[in-house]
């Protein structure tokens, strides 16, 4: 079913199956800009992308999860030494949550690769669509030059 191209080989070792099954059926699914079977299967920058955003978001996902456990095991839940030593818990407290201020500002740095990520995708749909506006003008410009000359020929053989 997901037939990504090898050239992912290595992104996808990093993600699970259920994950790489979901991007799949994004690809090939999606109500805007969705990829047929056969470019979701080729090389095709959005893949990329899809896949690396994804990589991001499963190992922050997965890091939380090893802190959070790593926090919950380290701080024991007595609320009789809670009462006791109260000053004393915070700054345990504190000193645990560290971690948790990391994964803010790496939380802030993929947001904004997402975001640069996100700009220079629009950034190019903007261009191909330019260029594709301006092939068409083209085309139509050319076409409504051949009808006047077709007309300005017709109206002078008649004439004449």
């Amino acid at each position: 079913m997901s037939n990504f191209h090898e050239h992912y080989s290595e992104l996808l070792k990093k993600l699970p199956p259920s994950i790489k099954k979901n991007i799949w059926n994004r690809l090939i699914s999606r109500v805007h800009n969705s990829l047929s079977e056969e470019q979701a299967s080729s090389i095709h920058p959005d893949i990329e992308i899809l896949l690396i955003n994804e990589i991001d978001k499963y190992t922050k996902k997965k890091n939380l999860q090893r802190r959070t456990k790593s926090i919950l095991d380290q701080t024991e839940i007595n609320p009789r030494s809670n009462l006791d030593h109260p000053r004393l818990n915070l700054e345990q407290t504190e000193t645990n949550l560290g971690p948790s201020l990391q994964i803010t500002n790496s939380e802030d740095e993929i947001n904004a690769r997402v975001k640069e990520a996100t700009e220079a995708m629009h950034q190019r749909f903007i261009e191909s669509t330019q260029e594709t506006l301006n092939s068409i003008k083209q085309q139509k410009e050319a076409e409504c030059n051949q009808i006047r000359l077709d007309m300005s020929h017709k109206r002078w053989s008649t004439i004449s």
